[in-house]
């Protein structure tokens, strides 16, 4: 068994100590909140959640836990939509957007702020929609996860570790499917730029297998000459301090929720 209740915070001087897998918090509560509402969406967040404790402490092959999100991913699609193309829908969604929420991080706060961002967005998406029920499920989400964000936000007092972060893309994508919202994907698309941008310099590998942004002494990040992601691109363009980036990063969030908006309503 490999110990990861603890990390260390790379982009500081100090390289401080920090707790891991504060996201067990968030998703257990939302877990048994849900359940007053919806069982089916109460248990993917449960069962991802249990993939990414197994993660945060074994660590999980890339492709054994592509392969174990793609099945939860059909199991709650079969309890939801029966034998229908959606639950095809729901193997390939949770077992994609669970991993990219998962691999857009690294840096205090961004992953939680981007993920409560997309949830935001696509609150506003199931408002439109008239989906009252589905509406509710976000916003207990965000309120949840604000928690999390609250510690996890520069300079970090926790991390969320793999089991707070592979909850956010199997929410979101199962919210999406359930209500039909094809605009989802426009709110994911920097996620989806960055996993393109791995992919493409790196393949399918583990995060521990990625070498990481440096801290140079003028206290703004240094991309180096790793694998290229979405961050790693704006910091070869223009350098910058982590909050900075993560701010960036929110807003680029931000500007593509919008844009889901705006196609929503003038489609």
């Amino acid at each position: 068994m490999v110990n990861y209740k603890y990390g260390f915070d790379l982009h500081k001087k100090n390289k401080e100590k920090i707790p891991e897998m504060g996201g067990i918090v968030p998703v257990f509560i939302i877990s048994l909140l849900f359940m007053l509402f919806d069982f089916r969406i109460s248990l993917i967040l449960f069962l991802t959640g249990l993939v990414g404790i197994y993660d945060d402490l074994f660590k999980l092959s890339p492709f054994k836990k592509i392969v174990i999100l793609g099945i939860i991913g059909g199991i709650i699609g079969y309890l939801i939509f029966g034998l229908d193309v959606k639950t095809l829908l729901m193997i390939l969604g949770v077992s994609i957007f669970s991993n990219f929420t998962n691999m857009l991080a690294g840096f205090n706060g961004l992953e939680i702020g981007l993920g409560i961002i997309s949830a935001f967005f696509l609150g506003l998406l199931l408002l439109l929609n008239g989906e009252y029920e589905g509406f509710k499920l976000v916003l207990l989400f965000i309120v949840s996860y604000l928690g999390l964000l609250l510690f996890n936000k520069y300079p970090a007092k926790v991390f969320p570790g793999d089991v707070g972060t592979l909850p956010i893309g199997a929410f979101l994508v199962t919210l999406a499917i359930k209500y039909s919202i094809p605009e989802f994907l426009i709110i994911m698309i920097p996620y989806i730029i960055d996993a393109f941008l791995k992919y493409l310099s790196a393949g399918i590998t583990k995060r521990e297998d990625h070498k990481p942004t440096t801290l140079r002494e003028d206290g703004k990040l240094d991309p180096g000459e790793g694998y290229l992601s979405l961050p790693r691109l704006i910091l070869k363009i223009y350098p910058m301090r982590e909050y900075e980036l993560v701010l960036l990063l929110w807003a680029i969030g931000i500007f593509f929720g919008i844009l889901a908006v705006v196609f929503k309503v003038i489609r």
